[in-house]
């Protein structure tokens, strides 16, 4: 049967089955196929959800033409930082925790009672709702959670022990978790006392990193743990020095930022520099139980390198993030439209730099997933320990610059969801004023953008080069090129200092102090 022969509504159901690149293919071999992919809502929809970053919701209700009317709004409200709600929460000054992630921002009072608030969204049909656990039964020292799960994990605060004793618990109810084996993970940390921890969960696996400063004050004394959460087993352990963060990439590849004088063993020397490196480990190949594996020792896949650092430049705190993981889905109660896509995300690498004579910068590095999985499929099959130098990924693949002077990458680091990054400036001068950032690096979208030469004129395509004091932080001249869209917006009536600004797939948090009223939560909700 000739293509022509071909009833449209049987065309329509075979193209909507197909990805939406093959698709566009099919729309550029004739003027029929054009008109059928043109005119049927299904398809508008493939295409512009894929444009956008966004994967389409699984339980949702609402027929593709609502789908792709709120798809639009959202893109529109989004690209002119306009929001549509506003509320004010006080904030306790008795908090010193908080988390938000997938839509929920939670935090803790006294460390033994935690505040949830399923943040609302007008767009993607999402109600407001704010619940609480008074008592977890233990004194919280850290905490993390994955609503799509229900999980809640809970560090709790051991007084001079050397025991990390890990809960698990639903965020409904505060209750042992159903899907775990064991409500409690417990780890005897090979170096004793430790005293900062990072959680990040992907699926069956839970994370924790737990540093603390070497003895001889050189550096940092790490210990990687990754447990398969739901039988209760460890994945892997690794100690070592010198490791400073993690994140998933995909839920079986992990990232781990170190200095590459601790995290390589690729058979060459190197200088006893803070020269950064990621290092990739493939969980299928580095499982090793509960037994404890040297750094050194380590079997990864591959690693990247960032440029030679200047003799006078050294790196004292780095921080990898990443949000949501990456096979994070809403909970399917929500029943959105839409969700941000898990393979469209951006990675964010904050570095803190003494440099020159005493001069102190924070560098950013913003490198979109693709960068990374492209360099590690080009792998051969077996092959291990690849270096990939910082020419061969950065200059093209990433962007480099300098962090505002008083920018906290450290303290409150959720200033990542999917492929965007949030930031504010404020002047120290009186009156304040708030001007937001937000970055886009949906690659597909600049391509797009730089073809139809639509929403140009929020691209970034110029080179980035560091300059003024920043520009003897590494040995050589560093240019970076990967483009992305900024867009601003200034808000003239913010009276109060702010001293963060968390970013959500549907809310922007300012983390405010008012003169009178005392530190408070202002949600911006699309």
């Amino acid at each position: 049967m000739a293509l022509i022969d071909i009833p449209t509504e049987l065309l329509s159901s075979i193209l909507t089955c197909l990805d939406f690149r093959d698709v566009l293919r099919c729309r550029a071999v004739c003027a029929r196929l054009k008109s059928v992919v043109d005119e049927n809502v299904r398809m508008k929809y493939k295409i512009e959800l894929a444009a956008a970053g966004m994967e389409d919701g699984l339980h949702s209700t609402l027929p593709a033409s609502e789908r792709l009317a709120a798809l639009r709004e959202r893109q529109s409200a989004w690209k002119r930082i306009s929001w549509l709600s506003q509320e004010d929460s006080p904030a306790s000054t008795d908090s010193m925790l908080w988390e938000l992630y997938g839509g929920v921002f939670a935090r803790d009072q006294n460390r033994c009672t935690l505040h949830f608030w399923q943040l609302p969204s007008k767009i993607r049909r999402i109600d407001e709702r704010k619940w609480t656990l008074d008592d977890v039964g233990v004194r919280i020292y850290d905490f993390s959670m994955d609503p799509a799960q229900d999980l809640l994990v809970i560090v709790e605060e051991i007084q001079e022990s050397t025991l990390c004793r890990v809960h698990l618990r639903t965020m409904t109810t505060g209750k042992a978790h159903p899907m775990a084996a064991s409500a409690v993970l417990e780890l005897k940390p090979e170096h004793g006392l430790f005293n900062t921890y990072s959680i990040q969960m992907s699926c069956n696996h839970l994370a924790l990193l737990l540093t603390t400063i070497s003895e001889d004050d050189d550096g940092l004394v790490a210990e990687f743990v990754v447990w398969d959460w739901k039988a209760g087993t460890a994945r892997l352990d690794i100690v070592g020095e010198d490791l400073y963060s993690f994140t998933f990439l995909t839920p079986g590849y992990i990232l781990l930022l170190a200095y590459r004088r601790s995290g390589l063993n690729d058979g060459t020397t190197h200088r006893d520099t803070t020269d950064p490196c990621i290092v990739v480990l493939d969980l299928d190949m580095v499982s090793h139980g509960a037994e404890p594996v040297p750094m050194t020792a380590l079997e990864y896949l591959c690693a990247f390198t960032y440029p030679v650092l200047d003799r006078e430049s050294s790196v004292v705190d780095m921080l990898l993030r990443a949000d949501p993981g990456p096979d994070w889905l809403p909970s399917p109660s929500l029943g959105v439209p839409f969700s941000v896509s898990r393979d469209n995300g951006v990675l964010v690498v904050a570095m803190q730099v003494i440099h020159g004579l005493r001069s102190i910068s924070t560098l950013l590095s913003f490198i979109p997933f693709s960068t990374l999985l492209t360099a590690i499929k080009s792998l051969s099959p077996g092959q291990t320990r690849r270096v990939f130098s910082w020419r061969q990924w950065g200059p093209d693949g990433s962007r480099l610059q300098v962090a505002p002077p008083r920018f906290d990458a450290f303290d409150m680091p959720c200033y990542v969801c999917g492929p965007s990054f949030a930031m504010h400036v404020q002047p120290q001068a009186r009156p304040l004023s708030l001007t937001i950032k937000l970055y886009d690096f949906n690659q597909l979208a600049c391509r797009r953008a730089l073809l139809s030469g639509a929403d140009t004129a929020a691209l970034v395509t110029n080179p980035a080069r560091l300059t003024g004091r920043a520009s003897n932080i590494f040995k050589r001249e560093v240019i970076t090129r990967c483009p992305y869209f900024r867009r601003t917006v200034e808000i003239d009536d913010m009276n109060d200092r702010v001293n963060a600004l968390l970013l959500g797939e549907d809310a922007l948090i300012i983390v405010a102090e008012g003169t009178d009223s005392g530190p408070y939560y202002r949600v911006l909700s699309f």
